[in-house]
């Protein structure tokens, strides 16, 4: 008999509307963080500068062609970056949430607990990749286990293109139903994951940087190991993830065929595949897309018929999301204020200094924050790799290119204030103009 929830027939879900009110009013409180990574080369590209020829960055495209169109409409803003931080989280929440309705208020409370904890403990109040992908997370599973394997296959495609590592939820999921010997489907699965990217390869190949596309999303990324990696993780942040996975995991040893339409295996699956994109570069953040079928799972745990499993499940997961709630309260700051964007007051005195320069006006930045977006400004030459990437710096010799095009006269140079260096001091900065015959 299946266990799946009565519906209710009122058409507004009060609960839902509480929940995410709740959860909007977190996130808005929260400090959010804009990473230059994205966020720069997003603006860069939509001033007309373009991705993998003249922007060096080994992700795929997704996330910084909608950060792209976004600046292009409405100009960049903190208001538009909180709008990406905040809304792929709160469309996952609701996925959640509809996916529970008719569960006990308790059960949808906690559940909505964890989601939220997990999230935010996890630093995904951010613009990053898997915070967008978190969106997709619940609707890929759905799919799978009702055998649409089409549009999952173009969803997990859509997840590709966000980040190039969600690859591993599209090898797991045909791996998974090669071994139930659904070889059409797996081979199916495949060929719709990867079209998405086909795709926009297509389109790159007929601006002419389709090469550049292919050697920046999977020549760069095979071949160059950031020295941000950090594989392993410590074993208390591995005790986090892994217990976070717990709930999800026994609800699926224990869920009987038919209980629901789709089953807590495909849940799990998701949030293994997307978790996986942490590898190899270790970070809590990597893993947030994972946490909406984590919460998912642990809600139908905390419904088992079955007293001492339910009250075992209930006790687990509100022991686990005060503990992490207390981490969450003790270390965020809640002054809701945008991180490398405008949270320090001696970094926008610099970007006022620098908007009074004509606009045309060469910027390099040698500084981590988002100099450029803020600024309004483009770097020398009209290229651009991060300048504290520099394991990328042979690539394409666009070390050496950026370095060139810096020593240009007339680009003003903003660096952090050291003895020594020539220039104007604002606050902890200095600003100054390469000289002509330099």
């Amino acid at each position: 008999m299946s266990r799946e929830p009565p519906v209710p027939r009122r058409r507004l879900d009060l609960f839902a509307v509480f929940a995410l009110a709740v959860h909007l009013a977190l996130a808005l409180s929260l400090r959010a963080a804009a990473w230059p990574e994205v966020t720069t080369t997003g603006y860069l590209w939509s001033r007309g500068l373009m991705m993998y020829r003249d922007i060096k960055f080994q992700h795929t495209p997704g996330l910084m062609g909608l950060l792209a169109l976004g600046f292009l409409l409405a100009g960049p803003s903190a208001l538009l970056l909180r709008l990406f931080s905040t809304a792929p989280p709160l469309a996952a929440h609701a996925f959640l949430l509809a996916g529970t309705r008719g569960f006990p208020a308790i059960v949808r409370g906690l559940a909505s607990a964890f989601f939220l904890v997990c999230f935010f403990v996890s630093d995904g109040n951010a613009v990053w990749p898997t915070v967008v992908m978190s969106a997709l997370a619940i609707p890929i599973a759905n799919l799978l286990g009702r055998r649409r394997v089409v549009a999952a296959g173009l969803l997990i495609g859509i997840a590709i293109l966000l980040k190039q590592t969600a690859a591993y939820l599209l090898l797991l999921g045909a791996a998974v139903l090669l071994a139930r010997r659904r070889r059409r489907e797996a081979l199916t699965l495949l060929l719709s994951g990867s079209t998405p990217y086909l795709a926009v390869l297509a389109v790159f190949a007929l601006l002419g940087c389709g090469g550049d596309m292919i050697r920046w999303t999977i020549e760069v990324p095979f071949t160059i190991r950031p020295a941000l990696s950090r594989v392993p993780p410590g074993p208390v942040t591995l005790a986090m993830l892994i217990a976070g996975f717990l709930p999800l995991a026994a609800e699926a040893s224990v869920e009987k065929p038919g209980e629901y339409r789709v089953s807590a295996g495909w849940l799990l699956l998701v949030a293994s595949g997307l978790a996986l994109i942490a590898f190899p570069r270790f970070d809590m953040l990597q893993t947030v897309a994972s946490v909406p079928c984590l919460a998912a799972g642990a809600a139908r745990l905390m419904t088992r018929r079955s007293h001492l499993v339910a009250r075992a499940a209930i006790l687990f997961v509100a022991n686990f999301t005060i503990a992490r709630g207390f981490v969450l309260a003790k270390g965020a700051d809640f002054d809701g204020r945008v991180l490398f964007w405008n949270e320090e007051e001696s970094f926008n005195v610099l970007i006022g200094e620098l908007r009074r320069l004509p606009p045309e006006t060469p910027l390099y930045s040698k500084l981590w924050g988002n100099v450029l977006p803020r600024s309004g400004l483009l770097p020398p030459g009209r290229i651009y790799v991060h300048p504290w990437f520099e394991w990328f710096f042979p690539v394409d010799r666009i070390g050496e290119r950026v370095a060139e095009a810096a020593r240009t006269p007339g680009t003003v140079v903003v660096d952090y204030w050291r003895t020594g260096v020539p220039g104007r001091r604002v606050g902890p900065y200095v600003v100054y103009t390469v000289p002509a015959g330099r």
